[in-house]
């Protein structure tokens, strides 16, 4: 329970359980867990990662106030930073789909296959807490061991984790052409850069369940406007 220092044995306890069933629930309605075998996988690789993540979370990261009062305003700014965020996320992929015919019957096929449960429970779930609490607190960790600057290493895990999110994101349909392929993959980097960048910033400052509203909110917008621009 030392894994998170700023709360008390039975918050610690609360908040591994509920990120590990978080984690694995992300998972199931992901469809990455199939069979018994997978499901013990998960499982101990989620509790490794959920583990490992506030661990070392907590030894980098200051923890926000926590009074009802700033919890709520959290979570209205993060809605709201979140619907930006999904809009502007749907704003580029027109301006990518103006390109080229190709690209935009890429993005078209994409946003017709986006289902609404992956999208607002699984994907910001298991992302978030691969990418900001696991992987983003490891790179702030791993760079506090060489720099006593807290803010550089907060930068270096913020841009680290973005741009790792960033790459995720790649694993798509590409055109045949070569060159138009490299401009897309340029444009899907770009934009998801960008986009972890607030994800990220979020999770630090305020925390991860905040991180995941955010995520949640941005993905939510992208659905409700994908119609008018696709």
């Amino acid at each position: 329970m030392n894994a998170i220092v700023d709360r008390s044995r039975r918050e610690a306890a609360l908040a591994l359980s509920a990120a590990w069933l978080a984690f694995l629930g992300g998972l199931l309605l992901g469809g990455e867990i199939e069979d018994a075998p997978s499901i013990a996988l998960a499982g101990a690789g989620a509790a490794v990662l959920v583990f490992l993540g506030f661990a070392a979370a907590s030894r980098c990261r200051t923890p926000p106030p926590s009074s009802n009062a700033h919890r709520t305003r959290r979570a209205l700014l993060s809605l709201v930073a979140g619907t930006a965020l999904g809009t502007a996320n749907l704003a580029a992929n027109w301006l990518i789909a103006q390109s080229h015919p190709a690209l935009r019957a890429l993005l078209a096929e994409r946003v017709a296959t986006l289902g609404p449960l992956p999208a607002l429970v699984a994907s910001p779930i298991v992302e978030e807490m691969g990418l900001r609490l696991f992987l983003m607190s490891a790179l702030a960790w791993v760079a506090s061991r060489f720099t006593k600057r807290a803010e550089l290493a907060f930068a270096i895990a913020l841009v680290g984790s973005a741009l790792f999110f960033a790459l995720l994101h790649l694993d798509r349909p590409v055109p045949n052409d070569a060159l138009l392929t490299t401009y897309y993959r340029a444009a899907l980097v770009t934009k998801y850069t960008l986009a972890g960048l607030p994800l990220g910033w979020i999770f630090w400052r305020w925390g991860l369940p905040y991180a995941i509203l955010c995520h949640v909110a941005a993905n939510a917008a992208h659905l409700a406007l994908q119609g008018r621009v696709f």
